[in-house]
């Protein structure tokens, strides 16, 4: 099997799902319960935390919510600063290729009256900063942009971002870093950021685990009221544990496995664009070497996909979380503003298990697919 969906999940590592299986069996009680079980539980949530925040530096203005995954982080980020503000509405902004759990969020708070601004993005992907001064106002409440972004690998100039909004304090800034975490060196400061989300399972952690590290001063409404507690619910404390090193491993390895992926892209983005009727959906700087999305053109994006699955290649054709909906390519089209070109989009997207070979494979099964013209 030759797996190009990292971007989708990774492979967990057998050595994490060892230490859940340890953590969980050892650890089972409720890390809420003010008995010594469940105390000792507590300590070890405790030590993740510690863990995790050492790893990313997380400066000692801001906690740790773990969460059951990069959506649910996402949604708490955004409805937990916009459910704040239902009464006298506000101003939100984030851009028009989010991931699905940001941008419906975004659409939820439009039906419900607040002004909401979707950022347009050049031929790369990038996010138009110059509009983004045009709508912030003292009414804007909350930007919403992805670090890296899921479908073609865009990195948006976040430092940049934080700068602009030094000017409009009462705007806080959520980043998506689901994409990026563990694989691209990170230029901005977690300080300058008032809620970044990550997610496990996309370093080869396991699935439903995520965090959502947030400024202390934030007063955040989650949606889901059950407790007291930080989180509303009882703790997996085996999944924070593994969080905790898969993203200590995945910082400790980030520039090796980023050299790696990038010699890969680099050949790849090289051989792709020898093909005629295959262009290539962004450029080859300020991009994450782990994505690279190309056009099939006069091919559909579903047939490449199921083609290329008949030689046991497996590839993507947008974002899993929405992958069902039969739509052109949100991110291609705001890009290109080509429908047919949206239409016949494929995600490659890469990991450190991967290979020249895997890649040459691949590269072979499209040259006998593609049409010589268009």
């Amino acid at each position: 099997m030759i797996y190009l969906d990292s971007a989708a999940t990774t492979k967990p590592k057998p050595e994490y799902l060892e230490l859940y299986q340890k953590t969980h069996l050892n650890y089972w009680h409720n890390s809420n319960s003010p008995y010594q079980p469940g105390q000792r539980a507590e300590a070890v949530l405790e030590l993740a935390t510690e863990r995790l925040a050492k790893a990313l530096n997380v400066p000692k203005t801001h906690q740790i919510l773990f969460t059951s995954g990069g959506t649910e982080a996402n949604n708490f980020a955004i409805y937990g600063v916009c459910n704040n503000y239902l009464n006298q509405k506000g101003t939100i902004i984030t851009t028009k290729i989010e991931h699905p759990s940001v941008l419906e969020p975004f659409v939820d708070f439009e039906k419900k009256g607040f002004k909401v601004y979707y950022l347009d993005v050049d031929s790369d992907g990038i996010v138009n900063l110059e509009q983004l001064q045009q709508v912030l106002s003292k009414d804007t409440i909350l930007v919403s942009i992805q670090w890296v972004n899921n479908i073609v690998g865009a990195i948006q100039p976040i430092r940049k971002v934080c700068e602009i909004l030094k000017k409009f304090p009462k705007a806080k800034l959520h980043v998506d870093g689901i994409q990026g975490i563990g694989k691209v060196e990170m230029d901005f400061n977690l300080q300058d950021v008032d809620l970044f989300t990550i997610s496990a399972h996309k370093i080869h952690g396991l699935k439903a685990s995520g965090a959502l590290i947030y400024n202390s001063k934030l007063a955040l409404s989650l949606p889901l009221k059950a407790s007291s507690t930080q989180y509303p619910g009882t703790m997996d404390i085996g999944k924070a544990v593994v969080l905790a090193k898969a993203a200590e491993d995945a910082l400790k390895n980030q520039k090796e496995n980023y050299e790696k992926a990038h010699t890969l892209h680099r050949f790849l983005f090289r051989e792709l664009a020898q093909i005629p009727t295959i262009a290539i959906n962004g450029g080859i700087n300020n991009y994450s070497p782990y994505l690279l999305n190309f056009s099939v053109l006069g091919k559909n994006s579903e047939t490449v996909m199921h083609y290329l699955e008949s030689f046991d290649i497996y590839v993507a054709t947008g974002s899993a979380c929405s992958s069902k909906l039969k739509k052109p390519q949100a991110t291609v089209l705001a890009m290109t503003k080509d429908e047919a070109r949206a239409l016949s989009s494929i995600r490659v997207s890469l990991s450190s298990e991967n290979t020249v070979e895997e890649l040459r494979f691949l590269l072979d099964k499209l040259k006998l697919f593609c049409p010589e013209k268009q």
